[in-house]
């Protein structure tokens, strides 16, 4: 019986010692539960001109590993265009406090557009971390940031920074008369130099009253070389608008304005308001369709005739029948229109506003042969000079710039080489001669006065 008492003692201590090890070692060989870490800085750091970049950078780790891709969050700041690239996220691996941790990073994009301070909220993302039964969601810590404006921009509206502006406005269909109910699309295209597309703010297309304004998602893209890398960003904005009613209307211009890096001030780019009109459409069929036939579904075609088109066509065809009638009277008109014009040809050849313009061109040249052709052949026109022209004709006495054009033409058949005036000195004493000529002919031309207290001759 001792022996067996023993036995159940010992077999009872076993039992005991066994229990309590594994309650002290059970929890410590268990897998701890994974740990999640967001991280998020800004880059830069300190203040920020606006209109140039900034960078959310937002790290999310644990201790474990990720079974899908986190589900980023978009958000929105106010004056300021925020964008989430679609990029690749980055892969990390940290040792942090002696434990290992894994884990991914994505940069939100930030182009503040006014100087002010800029408040970014924390962020709710959704993780999915292994060794969990579902999906955690991680908080972000609040950020600041302060943007600041070059002086001089402190009044635009929106400030917007790039080294080269330019901006394109296209309307189709061209404006003009459209129907109600027919779309006139407005697009605007902005491309800035070494910018990326994101930061180009957008053209604002305004509603305009009796217009149903249609806009279309805007359209960006980054024009990128091999060796140059980004060369400018484009940005497309449109819209369409329907009239709902007949009238004239008129879309307002469009100001945009930009800071010039180059130059370092403000500038502003109008594009020009565009007015067009709207007319109603009336259909009205050519004859009605008997409904017999179309109970009996008998082959049928339906004629419309539109009223601009019916007005269009009865005005051809009155053109046609009289220009029938009056074929006579058309052909002596165009004949003598035809002689008109070649008579106004032959004066304008004849003229001496070509022979002019001809003599100036050929001074203007310094071709000095072709310039005494020409000098000729004006002077020939008038009565300043005889017929023919001869320079002998031109007063050279007591003025010095004709005597050195005389002596210029007549060293240019001498075969010398004086020196050419100009078309400038050559229009002053040419103006000069004929005012001369011009006097001399009216005083020979006036009739002598009688002295009526003059004796007769004995």
């Amino acid at each position: 019986m001792k022996r067996l008492s023993r036995r159940v003692a010992l077999l009872a201590a076993l039992l005991a010692f066994w229990l309590a090890s594994l309650l002290a070692t059970g929890p410590a060989a268990a897998d701890p539960a994974p740990r999640i870490m967001a991280r998020v800085h800004l880059e830069p750091a300190g203040p920020v001109v606006a209109g140039s970049e900034v960078k959310l950078v937002v790290d999310l780790l644990t201790t474990t590993w990720f079974t899908e891709a986190p589900n980023w969050p978009l958000f929105t700041i106010a004056d300021a265009i925020v964008n989430l690239p679609d990029e690749q996220a980055d892969n990390l691996s940290e040792d942090i406090g002696g434990t290992r941790w894994f884990g991914v990073s994505r940069a939100y994009r930030i182009a503040p557009q006014a100087g002010k301070t800029y408040e970014i909220a924390p962020l709710t993302i959704t993780v999915y971390p292994g060794g969990m039964q579902g999906p955690v969601q991680v908080r972000t810590p609040a950020l600041k940031f302060v943007a600041t404006l070059p002086p001089g921009a402190e009044g635009m509206t929106t400030f917007f920074a790039a080294p080269q502006l330019t901006v394109e406005q296209k309307i189709e269909p061209a404006p003009g008369h459209l129907a109600v109910g027919a779309p006139l699309t407005r697009t605007i295209t902005q491309r800035a130099a070494g910018t990326e597309s994101m930061l180009i703010p957008p053209a604002i297309l305004a509603d305009v009253a009796g217009l149903k304004r249609y806009a279309k998602p805007a359209a960006t893209r980054n024009i990128v070389k091999d060796r140059a890398g980004l060369v400018a960003g484009e940005r497309t904005d449109s819209a369409s608008y329907v009239a709902d009613r007949s009238g004239t209307f008129s879309l307002p211009p469009v100001t945009i304005e930009w800071w010039n890096t180059m130059a370092r001030r403000k500038e502003t780019v109008v594009l020009p308001a565009v007015r067009f009109s709207a007319d109603a459409v009336r259909d009205k069929p050519l004859f009605d369709i008997p409904l017999d036939a179309m109970r009996e579904g008998m082959p049928h075609r339906v004629v419309v005739i539109h009223a601009r088109e019916a007005i269009a066509g009865c005005l051809v065809v009155l053109g046609v029948i009289l220009l029938i009638s009056w074929r006579a009277h058309v052909a002596s008109f165009v004949r003598r229109g035809e002689r008109a014009l070649s008579e106004a040809r032959t004066r304008w050849l004849a003229s001496d506003a070509l022979a002019r313009r001809k003599l100036a061109v050929a001074a203007r040249k310094g071709e000095w042969r072709r310039t005494i052709a020409a000098l000729y052949s004006w002077m020939d026109r008038g009565r300043d000079f005889g017929r023919p022209a001869r320079f002998e004709n031109i007063e050279a006495a007591g003025d010095q710039d004709a005597a050195r054009l005389i002596a210029a033409v007549e060293s240019n058949y001498a075969g010398g080489n004086a020196r050419s005036p100009s078309w400038k000195e050559i229009k002053a004493v040419l103006r000069r001669s004929a005012d001369r000529a011009r006097t001399k002919r009216e005083d020979e031309t006036l009739p002598r006065l009688l002295n009526p207290f003059r004796e007769p001759a004995e």
